[in-house]
């Protein structure tokens, strides 16, 4: 019975290996995944939007825009069908009179092979047009039978209003270059840029670059439409590695519950949603909607 456990959790382990390399030509610690929902059914083209606390993970300076306190929980328990691959967390945002701070929490993984993430975040904004933030991000890995270690990194991240319709972001994932673990085993070191053009307050088209340094660069592109203010859809599509993405978001009061597809041409299907409490509501929502043109009218 022992021998028996023991192959079936050695074939578990090799299978999340051999999906790992199959979704990429290599393999890093703590790799680039799109996290919430409502950014996966955009295929991850988010760095230039990043109006939520979501923004931590793509790009920090986002967090100057956001106007009322935020959280947002996902969890996504078996993508592709394997709890092995499972991942979750939970961001916070609370604006002050000196920038918006941010928290988040992250896991990935399974008992076997474990990554944790804390993060502490911080965004703020120059006449409300450009915006800067930075993550400082504790890392802590976890391979059973082979121990445990921890290290440390700094994300980084910038946006700029260019007019009332078009907005430009970028984040720097790891630029510090950080490493884990005795090996030193590098841990995913990523770039992105992007732009986000809104014809009117009811849409969203983001075009995106991603450039992870051991990887081909991604194209990502997504468009999102709001509909009668409660209802969001989005539609996504990437490349390296080919992907399609669409989801829907469901607004009511303070609580916004999002769904995403996503559908990698290596993997197959995979579903999330993710539930997020924006103490703005409504009156939130439709301001930052409307933050980018507002940002250029005259006083």
């Amino acid at each position: 019975m022992n021998y028996y456990f023991l192959h079936n959790r050695i074939f578990i382990a090799l299978t999340v290996i051999l999906i790992i390399f199959t979704a990429k030509p290599g393999y890093s610690q703590f790799e680039n995944i799109d996290m919430g929902a409502r950014a996966v059914g955009l295929n991850g083209a988010f760095t230039s939007l990043s109006n939520n606390s979501l923004a931590i993970f793509y790009n920090p300076a986002g967090l100057g825009q956001i106007k009322y306190r935020d959280f947002s929980v996902f969890y996504n328990p078996a993508p592709f069908g394997l709890t092995e691959l499972s991942s979750a967390a939970f961001t916070f945002a609370e604006p002050t009179k000196y920038g918006v701070f941010g928290s988040a929490l992250r896991s990935y993984g399974f008992d076997l092979y474990k990554e944790t993430g804390i993060m502490v975040s911080y965004g703020n904004s120059f006449k409300n047009r450009i915006f800067y933030g930075v993550n400082l991000n504790l890392y802590h890995l976890n391979i059973q039978n082979y121990g445990t270690a921890t290290s440390f990194g700094l994300d980084a991240g910038a946006m700029a209003y260019i007019n009332k319709y078009l907005r430009w972001g970028f984040f720097g994932k790891n630029i510090t270059g950080s490493t884990i673990g005795s090996s030193k085993e590098k841990i995913a070191q990523v770039y992105r840029t992007g732009l986000n053009y809104k014809p009117v307050n009811e849409v969203n088209l983001l075009l995106e670059f991603e450039k992870d340094v051991k990887y081909p660069l991604s194209v990502r592109a997504g468009f999102e439409y709001s509909l009668l203010d409660y209802v969001d859809l989005r539609a996504g599509v990437g490349s390296e590695p080919a992907s399609f993405t669409g989801g829907i978001g469901f607004n009511y009061g303070l609580f916004t519950l999002d769904y995403a597809l996503y559908k990698s041409q290596d993997l197959g299907i995979t579903h999330q949603g993710s539930l997020t409490i924006n103490f703005g509501g409504f009156k939130g929502r439709q301001e930052s909607k409307e933050q980018l043109r507002k940002a250029f009218e005259e006083k």
